[in-house]
């Protein structure tokens, strides 16, 4: 969608440095100089390791038509420059009032987990019956949220867009960028507490999609998760809940695990039940496939479309992906990211397995947990014990942590490695690479655990086809 220059300034409060007699019509806003386009507005975005100021020439070579920027810049050609305080508020200032001239239905999603699984269900399930846009991958922060709003095509039906949160503040900030018709926190648990703290401000954090967005927005409830239900809500509110209660408005029951071919569970909704097959590992998932459900039902996507969506729904990568290895063993692959509730439901995952396989877990730390880390290794070790696993590798700076809790709940300290290298982690995987052995490999995504993945397959090898 083209812009004007006044539009530019009317929407960010911009202050202009010389504008042209004619002015020019930007056919699109950009923060990157390799890819800006000709006719495009060049924003100066500027952050602790990258200031967008140094690439203004860079950008006007492109075909960058005007500039908007905070800092002084020398500009050889004549284009219009426009100055704000702060360029990536002026950004998001963009983004929320092309977002006001889009016919769009749209869905904010946040929560501690399960936020882009959940976004990509959704979308999936809208595309059955609508133009959709989406959140790429996580673009969720205060750069990636404008980025996506401002991609969406007019002719777009519906959009569901995730939002994130590491500092207190920018989920209300984002969501009164998105002006959200439909808003569903996941779930809420000990995340980023470095700098939240406390679960209360976790808490906090995320309940603000709920008061900061407008009051027609209509809220999605997870009457499943304790800390949700504490929100406040104001009685004016459109709601609707969710969960695997008899009061939830939207249903899963009969919740059956399948193995390695996922899970099954009754949706229930008005009235109507339908069995739905979902080819994820984790009954957690559930949770994620309700919630995309239910944004579905709100759009009028019928139960049986419902259905035929999950069914064909990969998850996005590295979230409990089974890979099959040659020699005999099965990798679940979870090393996206760590807290210490995912790191829960992991293990639970893998103990499902136990009567078929020999199960392996292979741990790194949880980050940016605050004061309580250690806490919360020890919590993981003694859920390692809990789920009977047949041997656990620990890696990183709290494995102590977590090897002390284990072995207090009665894991055998015989069945517990250290590795740091590829030496120490083959060596005590060695006897069970020949045999049905499932591996989970899981940390914070700091770590990056997946590298042990590559190691492991060096010397199993991978089968072709789903595991």
């Amino acid at each position: 969608m083209n812009w004007g220059i006044m539009e530019i300034i009317e929407a960010t409060g911009a202050t202009p440095d010389r504008l042209p007699k004619r002015l020019p019509v930007l056919t699109g806003i950009s923060t990157d100089s390799r890819t800006v386009r000709k006719g495009e507005l060049f924003v100066a975005l500027k952050g602790p390791t990258h200031d967008g100021h140094q690439f203004v020439g860079a950008a006007l070579a492109r075909g960058a038509r005007a500039i908007l920027a905070q800092d002084p810049i020398s500009v050889e050609r004549k284009v219009p420059c426009l100055f704000v305080p702060d360029t990536l508020h002026a950004y998001g200032a963009l983004a929320s009032s092309y977002r006001k001239r889009l016919r769009v239905r749209l869905s904010a999603i946040t929560g501690s987990m399960g936020k882009t699984t959940t976004k990509e269900m959704a979308a999936t399930i809208l595309a059955r019956k609508y133009k959709v846009a989406k959140t790429r991958e996580n673009e969720n922060n205060r750069v990636g949220v404008p980025k996506t709003l401002l991609s969406i095509e007019p002719d777009t039906d519906v959009a569901v867009i995730e939002l994130g949160s590491n500092i207190p503040g920018e989920i209300s900030l984002l969501a009164g960028i998105v002006g959200a018709d439909r808003a569903l926190v996941t779930n809420i648990a000990p995340v980023h507490l470095e700098r939240f703290k406390t679960l209360e401000g976790v808490r906090i954090e995320k309940s603000a999609l709920f008061w900061a967005s407008p009051k027609e927005t209509l809220r999605c409830i997870n009457r499943d998760d304790p800390h949700i239900r504490k929100i406040p809500l104001k009685p004016e509110w459109p709601t609707l809940t969710y969960g695997t209660g008899k009061s939830s408005q939207v249903r899963a029951t009969h919740v059956k695990p399948l193995g390695l071919e996922g899970i099954q569970f009754t949706l229930t909704a008005a009235g109507e039940n339908i069995d739905i097959s979902l080819p994820l590992l984790g009954t957690h998932q559930v949770k994620n496939a309700l919630a995309a459900a239910t944004l579905g039902i709100l759009e009028g996507i019928s139960l049986a479309e419902i259905k035929e969506a999950l069914a064909s729904f990969r998850a996005p990568g590295k979230r409990l992906e089974a890979i099959s290895t040659a020699s005999g063993p099965v990798i679940l692959n979870d090393t996206y990211n760590a807290s210490p509730e995912a790191t829960r439901m992991a293990l639970e995952t893998l103990a499902m397995f136990d009567t078929s396989y020999f199960t392996i877990a292979l741990l790194g730390d949880m980050l940016e947990l605050g004061e309580e880390t250690a806490a919360y290794h020890e919590e993981i070790g003694a859920a390692c014990a809990k789920n009977n696993l047949g041997l656990l590798g620990l890696t990183g700076a709290y494995r102590d942590s977590t090897r002390k809790g284990a072995i207090r709940h009665g894991f055998d300290k015989g069945k517990i490695f250290f590795f740091d290298d590829e030496d120490s982690l083959l060596k005590n995987l060695a006897p069970h690479l020949n045999k049905s052995a499932m591996i989970l490999v899981k940390g914070s995504r700091a770590l990056r655990m997946e590298r042990w993945i590559e190691v492991i397959l060096s010397k199993t090898g991978k089968r072709g086809g789903k595991a």
